[in-house]
């Protein structure tokens, strides 16, 4: 049976977004494979690894060669692809349930603002993700007219996105949007597992980030706005700290895990 034009050109169009999609993934992956191992650096180092446990520390540590620049650009790229995709896959899939679909959609949204901390890296800006950057947007923030509600609108995403994602993982709604009925049975096994302690595990990580946000909006002090590398850093100085450290290495990583099963095997133009 020949297919229309119109309908092989759409096809095509699926194919490409979804490849460009896992790209995002990919980059994903990578992040966290590398965040991984800065906060087991700080574990290990007691905070003296002179690195930071955040997007700035992550990319600081990837982009020593030049391939590793070129890995960066791919990632930002692939990070707005996938963040398109995954608002597309909201709109489109009217099939899933309305919580699902405005949880993908902020999923997606993320990704896509996330693209401005490698793309601020690759043009020059060498605090792009880190600590003290992140208080100075705050503060150009919270100087503009209705600054402190756009702040605590910030900070009330990121506590929602993450409410919803360790919901996602409880309930183990993330199988839904995997592609697992020809995988072989431990691939599918080690799905459930890591899926469950990885997105829990990714979403206790930032979820203060966002309580940090809306008390520094409520106290009009952008020095309250902390990020991961704030918390780890703190908890490095205290012996049980570092083993909470571990634990969060430990869930970080069973999270990079997860996040390459699911390059391989997520429907990305899908709201499940």
């Amino acid at each position: 049976m020949v297919q229309a034009p119109g309908r092989e050109d759409d096809d095509e169009a699926t194919r490409s977004l979804s490849v460009l999609g896992r790209l995002g993934l990919a980059g994903q992956t990578a992040f966290f494979a590398a965040l991984t191992g800065l906060t087991v650096r700080i574990a290990a180092l007691g905070g003296g690894s002179g690195h930071q446990a955040d997007p700035h520390g992550a990319l600081a540590l990837v982009s020593r060669p030049v391939i590793g620049k070129v890995a960066i650009g791919i990632v930002a790229l692939g990070f707005l692809l996938f963040g398109v995709t995954r608002v597309l896959g909201a709109v489109r899939d009217r099939d899933a349930p309305t919580g699902r679909r405005v949880a993908t959609g902020l999923q997606g949204v993320f990704f896509a603002l996330a693209v401005w901390v490698p793309a601020s890296y690759l043009g020059g800006d060498g605090r792009a993700g880190s600590q003290q950057q992140q208080q100075r947007t705050t503060a150009e923030l919270l100087h503009l007219p209705g600054g402190r509600g756009v702040v605590v609108a910030l900070g009330l995403v990121v506590l929602v996105v993450c409410i919803l994602q360790i919901r996602v993982a409880l309930q183990r709604d993330f199988r839904d949007g995997l592609e697992l009925a020809a995988a072989p049975r431990v691939v599918r096994r080690v799905v459930d597992v890591a899926g469950v302690v990885g997105i829990i595990a990714r979403s206790v990580v930032f979820l203060p980030v966002g309580a940090f946000l809306i008390v520094s909006a409520v106290r009009a002090d952008p020095g309250q706005s902390y990020g991961t590398d704030a918390e780890m850093l703190q908890l490095s100085g205290h012996p049980w700290g570092v083993a909470v450290l571990a634990l969060v290495a430990a869930g970080l990583a069973t999270f990079v895990v997860y996040s390459a099963l699911e390059t391989r095997y997520r429907q990305v133009l899908s709201a499940r």
